[in-house]
């Protein structure tokens, strides 16, 4: 699972049932995270938020792989294509 918050930060939680227990913390975000999603294959991360940028992080090491800038108002919803080689 993962989630954005009005805290800036991107979380990846634990799936399993009855598992409640926060596995990486993303962060890099200067506004509020409005929205967040995994790739097809897992791998990647792509989040959308109030400082007007997206962000793909590699969802293994934490790390954030690029930022693309352009918008000029908050990233209210991101996604991967079903094949994952776009951000949408």
């Amino acid at each position: 699972i993962v989630s954005g918050s009005a805290d800036k930060l991107v979380k990846i939680w634990e799936a399993a049932i009855g598992a409640e227990a926060e596995v990486r913390t993303l962060s890099g975000h200067s506004g509020m995270v409005y929205s967040v999603a995994f790739s097809p294959d897992g791998t990647s991360i792509v989040s959308g938020s109030a400082d007007m940028l997206v962000k793909i992080w590699d969802a293994d090491t934490e790390v954030e792989v690029c930022t693309l800038p352009g918008h000029s108002g908050g990233v209210y919803s991101v996604a991967f294509s079903s094949d994952g080689k776009r951000a949408v």
